[in-house]
């Protein structure tokens, strides 16, 4: 990686999606890792953690968002991570790629010096979310059938790239760990509260997924791994107008790890208990008030630190999820983690933050 780039202190770096997992963290990570100006673009003003001026505006709001981007003047990198949550995967294509065009399109004039696009996309690319697919997955791998916003985005940002002296790149991760409050699909976030509420009753800690997703295999994406990748990616010339698979380089099986949770939270491993946590966790709200209260927690409401319909597809993997990372060794990214000491590690840190008992 170039280090003098990272030290330049007129770069410019824009995280779109600032509020979010990826986000924040990217931000956490810029400031860390470079002597860039930053920018952080989001609807409600950032959290506390970053040196990056905060760019206030709905980029699904065009003519409000496109005035107040423009006016930022030279952006050389800018790293797009928002993402609009809708119903159905039709209704999700629309709002993303309005994002994504409102956030690029004003540093496309050449005078803007735009150096890179980084995009984070998933595992969705290969239909994670529908069924079986082909693992592991590569970057290769053909397009699913139907609707899918990541194909839109990547097809305007590759048209917008042509004949530019700009580049792009695409991160796919899988399931992503880190810390976040607000983030509605917040993994470790779901399984601490969950822990906690049955903790709080003398339960053991059920696994409330389904039987076939304690057994699959699967991976994770610590966020600072994703963060890394995200850095090289825009920052190495090779990797101009390529697409990545990125985890923390290992898989494993949930019926492995739940027990190691279980003894992180100070709680008996209990058995797969099928639990529609949608369902569940709303009736909760009053006992984990009383948990907040007794733990002595930042206040901090269940349908604010984690989206429990996206908890209970999250628990609901019930085929192998494995992508390969032979392409992002091969173009020079050598980080990796252990998921199992990285999963125990991330309940500390939502401790030591006053989040999870």
């Amino acid at each position: 990686m170039n280090t003098i780039d990272l030290q330049d202190k007129s770069r410019v770096a824009l995280v779109v999606g600032a509020n979010g997992i990826v986000g924040s963290n990217m931000l956490n990570h810029l400031s860390e890792k470079t002597n860039w100006n930053l920018f952080g673009v989001s609807r409600a003003p950032m959290g506390s953690g970053s040196r990056a001026s905060w760019v206030g505006t709905d980029l699904l709001d065009t003519a409000t968002c496109l005035p107040v981007l423009e006016s930022l003047g030279r952006i050389d990198y800018i790293f797009f991570t928002a993402l609009a949550v809708r119903k159905t995967n039709d209704e999700q294509v629309e709002p993303n790629l309005t994002m994504l065009r409102n956030a690029v399109t004003p540093f496309l004039n050449p005078v803007k010096k735009l150096r890179h696009v980084c995009m984070v996309h998933g595992t969705k690319w290969y239909g994670s979310h529908l069924g079986p697919y082909r693992t592991p997955a590569r970057e290769s791998d053909s397009r699913h059938q139907g609707a899918n916003f990541y194909y839109d985005q990547h097809d305007w940002l590759s048209a917008a790239q042509q004949g530019q002296s700009w580049g792009y790149s695409t991160i796919r991760p899988h399931f992503i760990n880190g810390f976040n409050v607000g983030n509605s699909n917040n993994m470790m976030a779901a399984i601490g509260a969950y822990a906690a509420v049955q903790r709080s009753q003398g339960k053991p800690l059920d696994f409330p997924g389904t039987p076939a997703a304690y057994e699959s295999l699967t991976m994770v994406s610590d966020v600072s791994i994703v963060n890394s990748s995200m850095l090289w990616s825009a920052t190495s010339p090779q990797c101009a107008n390529q697409d990545f698979n990125i985890h923390n380089g290992d898989y494993f099986r949930w019926k492995n790890v739940w027990p190691l949770l279980a003894e992180a939270f100070k709680m008996p491993c209990g058995k797969v208990v099928p639990t529609k946590l949608s369902e569940y966790m709303p009736l909760q709200s009053e006992n984990w008030n009383r948990i907040v209260t007794e733990f002595k927690l930042k206040p901090t409401s269940l349908d604010r630190l984690v989206s429990w319909t996206w908890a209970d597809f999250f628990f609901r993997g019930e085929w192998d999820d494995m992508s390969s990372m032979l392409k992002a060794r091969k173009f020079g990214f050598d980080q990796f983690l252990d998921t199992q000491e990285e999963l125990v590690s991330s309940v500390e840190t939502y401790r030591a933050q006053k989040i999870l008992p």
